[in-house]
């Protein structure tokens, strides 16, 4: 019976040569909806790790303002001079060895950046006049003394340079705001020591270029310290100082004082860990809070910054959204089409049928004969359609790949070298040497095409499982389009089928 009923669902889709074209029709366009938007789906879930890996947030160490108030009142009320615990006050600090190993958290942690302030000496060198006057240390442009509240002595030292490090030049505030270009030569990272970027200015008064090196003193120390040009700078702020030294961290604390210095284990502002997925932002703070309490007994609290991460989430999660409503749509669409069709064909196969259920069939035989039917052409249309699928299921996902990420390319191009994942003191592989721009340039853009290549095949290509939901949604549809069908053709009587085709 089973052979017979296999027979004649061939037999009636070939003689039916029109309805089995229009239904073949039917699922290839139903299946290449449904695959794109599973893809799509995919693509989705896809970006949105990518998203954690590369905007997973920033973790900083600040002040605790709230305690550091609430600490001057508990002062004030004891009796303590106003004016004296003012006049002392200074925003508590994070030390280097600290820092370094928080950034050292390689589950949390993909990157860091801090900084350090001090002044230097000119020697003779010429400084370059502004209508401003000196330069503040970490405030370029502004007028004042150095003054390193640090410092036991509280000594105001005067300091026509001003000295600031950083753990990368990628993280230079002018850098990350566009405001400030390389000139000549190239940027400075963690193994760039006793390196100095100085501005255009300065370096035309002094006659400086590119690998020269020049003497400046530390106001603390008297030491002479020297310096090779790495680079020349141009700022477009107006507020920018052209006395302002940009180095690493390890060269900028030759410039602290000999207490400040504190054997190594100086104090450094401005704090940031870039975190790898943004999801772990809360259990990281929880390890940071944990291993380290003396933070919050310094008056320093964690900041966790995810804007960036949750602004392009919400972008992402709207195109998944989109790709669900269109699932939905395809396929009620489908079971309606399918229902009616099939509802026309059984109609038109009364007689047919009253001839087999007069012969012995059951009703239940004569409904697996037309489910047959349609999985046999069901099939036919999905197998069209993994093909053709896969292609619309890559132009649709390319087109989120491209609206999604296109920002953080642009940010990765800006970032100078910074790989990810370099822990404090772990060597730079990047066959780095002044003035070689070539090799430098060449691995960072190998890093980056790398990248992107990895994540855009991930993110659109169909995978086996995407095609085995795209099956199983289609013979779900069949089964959902015989319900009304099969409740017909089991309210049907032989006799009267057959006498009323007579």
């Amino acid at each position: 019976m089973y052979r017979n009923m296999l027979k004649r669902s061939w037999l009636s889709i070939r003689r039916k040569i029109g309805r089995t074209i229009v239904l073949t029709l039917i699922f290839f366009i139903m299946a290449n909806l449904v695959l794109a938007a599973i893809t799509i789906k995919s693509a989705v879930a896809a970006q949105m790790d990518y998203a954690k890996s590369t905007l997973g947030g920033t973790v900083t160490i600040q002040a605790d303002m709230e305690a550091i108030r609430e600490n001057q009142r508990e002062q004030m009320e004891s009796g303590v001079d106003r004016r004296e615990m003012f006049g002392k006050m200074s925003r508590p600090k994070i030390s280097i060895e600290t820092a370094n190993e928080i950034a050292s958290y390689s589950d949390y942690v993909k990157d860091y950046s801090y900084e350090i302030s001090s002044s230097a000496n000119e020697g003779d060198l010429e400084i370059v006049e502004s209508n401003n006057g000196p330069e503040m240390p970490g405030m370029p442009g502004m007028p004042g003394r150095f003054q390193n509240s640090n410092n036991s002595e509280s000594a105001e030292l005067d300091g026509n340079i001003t000295i600031s490090g950083i753990n990368a030049y990628a993280y230079i505030s002018g850098v990350e705001n566009e405001s400030f270009t390389i000139k000549d030569g190239t940027y400075f990272d963690e193994d760039s020591d006793d390196k100095a970027l100085i501005s255009y200015e300065f370096a035309e008064l002094n006659d400086l270029k590119v690998d020269d090196t020049f003497e400046i003193k530390n106001v603390y120390t008297s030491e002479i310290v020297k310096l090779s040009v790495i680079g020349v700078y141009d700022s477009s702020d107006p507020f920018a100082g052209a006395n302002t030294i940009y180095m690493n961290i390890a060269t900028a604390a030759k410039f602290l004082s000999s207490d400040d210095y504190n054997d190594g284990n100086f104090d450094v502002n401005n704090a940031n860990f870039y975190m790898i997925n943004s999801d772990k932002a809360d259990e990281f703070v929880e390890k940071i809070n944990s291993d380290f309490p003396e933070l919050a007994e310094n008056n320093l609290k964690i900041a966790v910054d995810t804007s960036e991460y949750d602004s392009m989430s919400g972008s992402i999660e709207s195109v998944g959204g989109f790709a669900t409503t269109i699932l939905v749509i395809v396929i009620i669409a489908a079971i309606v089409i399918i229902t009616l069709i099939v509802t026309l064909n059984v109609r038109d196969r009364r007689y047919e049928m009253g001839v087999l259920l007069s012969l012995g069939a059951h009703k239940f035989n004569v409904v697996t004969q037309i489910a047959t039917e349609l999985a046999i052409v069901g099939t036919l249309g999905f197998a069209l359609a993994s093909i053709s699928g896969t292609f619309l299921a890559k132009s649709m996902g390319q087109g989120i790949i491209d609206s999604q990420t296109a920002s953080s390319q642009a940010q990765l191009e800006k970032n100078f070298g910074r790989p990810g994942n370099r822990m404090p003191g772990q060597p730079n592989n990047d066959n780095f040497a002044p003035g070689n721009n070539d090799s430098r340039e060449m691995n960072m853009k190998q890093r980056m095409m790398a990248n992107n290549e990895q994540k855009v095949e991930l993110d659109i290509n169909a995978t086996p499982s995407d095609f085995l939901i795209l099956f199983a949604t289609g013979y779900l549809v069949i089964i959902l389009a015989l319900i009304l069908p099969s409740v017909n053709i089991m309210r049907y009587q032989p006799k009267e089928i057959l006498a009323g085709k007579e």
